[in-house]
């Protein structure tokens, strides 16, 4: 009896489970078996469609954040919210992602700049980059509640932006390290009420969240 012809793989698909490979092996974890193994499609035809494993990578990168971060940081950039409660859904959604046990731990782009598992140089260059669009997306959202009126004249807007992009990247180590749902959540909420808020008393009192307090 003649063998069935192989199952035919699209290559969106593939992309998505090579990304997942990356994202939990890391670079020098993935192997290209391991990689043809996850996607379903032989050596050959992963670097026709893709090319060798550092393009592979990189790929995988630039797929993470426009499949993770572009609805994210479309809903930012809208500014339908007051900044604090727009940066909590943002927080949150980093969170979500970052506890789902459907996806491997932590943040893909994070884990990439801690295990330091590039690859090729230019992946460094792709992980700056989007950690550049990051930080962007976060000041510009700034700017506009500066514009707004619902922060201080005198608020740092690049300081205050270098902190909400340490605490995107805390909160996915933070996933990683195991950290419970309640306790991350509480973290997020002291962080923003470090940022410089107008009537900053009157804000939190009618825009609280209650959260348990951190286990001791």
């Amino acid at each position: 009896m003649a063998r069935g012809r192989p199952r035919k793989v699209e290559a969106k698909d593939a992309l998505q489970s090579v990304m997942v490979a990356f994202w939990q092996n890391g670079y020098s974890g993935t192997s290209m078996n391991d990689l043809s193994e996850a996607s379903g499609m032989a050596k050959p035809g992963l670097y026709a469609a893709f090319g060798d494993k550092e393009a592979l990578f990189e790929k995988a990168l630039l797929h993470y954040f426009e499949t993770y971060g572009g609805p994210v940081f479309s809903r930012l950039q809208e500014a339908q919210k007051h900044f604090i409660v727009d940066f909590r859904d943002f927080l949150g959604a980093v969170a979500d992602l970052t506890l789902d046990q459907n996806t491997p731990s932590g943040c893909f782009l994070v884990n990439a700049i801690v295990d330091c598992t590039y690859g090729a140089e230019r992946h460094q260059e792709v992980v700056a980059g989007l950690r550049e669009s990051r930080y962007a997306a976060i000041k510009e959202r700034l700017i506009k509640a500066a514009a707004a009126g619902e922060m201080p004249d005198d608020a740092d807007i690049g300081s205050a932006a270098t902190f909400l992009d340490g605490q995107f990247s805390a909160i996915a180590m933070l996933g990683r390290s195991g950290i419970s749902e309640p306790d991350l959540k509480t973290f997020i909420e002291t962080g923003l009420r470090a940022l410089p808020v107008s009537d900053r008393d009157s804000f939190f009192e009618s825009n609280v969240v209650r959260t348990p307090t951190l286990r001791q």
